[in-house]
């Protein structure tokens, strides 16, 4: 998934989980919170990611959770984020 979704349904979230897990059969779904440090950037002006918002965040998942070596890079993630309606331009609300 390259696109974010703006004003998505609790059914929305709970499809792209179920898709998920209908094509990873062997997985199982984790919710963790972001933790430490996040940092947004405005967009960049120029280069690959010109015109998008830059967030930076960091998910901690405790050490005794994960088993294998290289289990960290064998995973997927996407985040649902909360935005004042204030802040969304209007084209993007249904």
């Amino acid at each position: 998934m390259k696109t974010a979704f703006f004003d998505i349904s609790p059914d929305s979230v709970k499809t792209a989980v179920e898709q998920i897990k209908g094509e990873y059969n062997d997985s199982l779904m984790v919710m963790a919170p972001f933790s430490g440090k996040m940092s947004m950037h405005a967009p960049s002006k120029t280069g690959k990611n010109k015109g998008y918002h830059r967030i930076k965040c960091e998910i901690w998942i405790p050490e005794d959770a994960i088993q294998g070596e290289d289990a960290l890079t064998d995973f997927g993630a996407f985040a649902v984020m909360r935005l004042p309606k204030a802040r969304v331009k209007d084209h993007l609300k249904s």
